[in-house]
């Protein structure tokens, strides 16, 4: 009976072990950093200074509208839009206003100038009301209001 129970007991060590590091793989799988990549930079992000979208006044829950932190992605082969200096880039904003764009914009408009962090496919990226899964070489955002992007060298849909 002591065998038997050691055997339960040893079992039980080694699941608990198991679903931590399960627990542990699940959280290194999402990413908060700044500037992030899919494999081989083949779509590259980082978080914009400047973005139109909505947040949530945190005293009167009231939304605001304005230029917030927001998500600016690239991919070899996207459209240019009609204006604008710079390369194009697809930006996501917050909330309700933050519909996804085409942009003419400048890699100075970042937050952080680090190196890119490669994410790997199935993994996702989260930060400020923008979520993010990544494939091998694409990506699709959605904002909390259910706007987004789907981007990949040389194609994009916005929606």
């Amino acid at each position: 009976m002591r065998a038997v129970l050691a055997t339960i007991v040893a079992t039980c060590a080694v699941l608990a072990t198991c679903a931590t590091g399960a627990a542990t793989l699940a959280a290194a799988n999402a990413s908060h950093v700044d500037n992030w990549a899919t494999h081989g930079e083949k779509v590259v992000c980082g978080i914009a200074e400047k973005v139109w979208g909505t947040r949530v006044d945190p005293g009167t829950m009231a939304p605001l509208n304005g230029y917030w932190p927001g998500l600016q992605c690239a991919a070899a082969g996207i459209p240019r839009p009609r204006q604008g200096v710079g390369d194009p880039f697809v930006q996501l904003g917050q909330g309700q206003a933050g519909r996804a764009r085409l942009v003419d914009e400048s890699q100075d408009d970042l937050v952080s100038s680090g190196r890119y962090v490669e994410l790997a496919p199935g993994s996702s990226w989260s930060r400020d009301g923008i979520d993010c899964a990544v494939a091998r070489s694409s990506v699709r955002c959605t904002n909390s209001a259910g706007h987004g992007f789907t981007l990949s060298p040389g194609h994009v849909h916005l929606f």
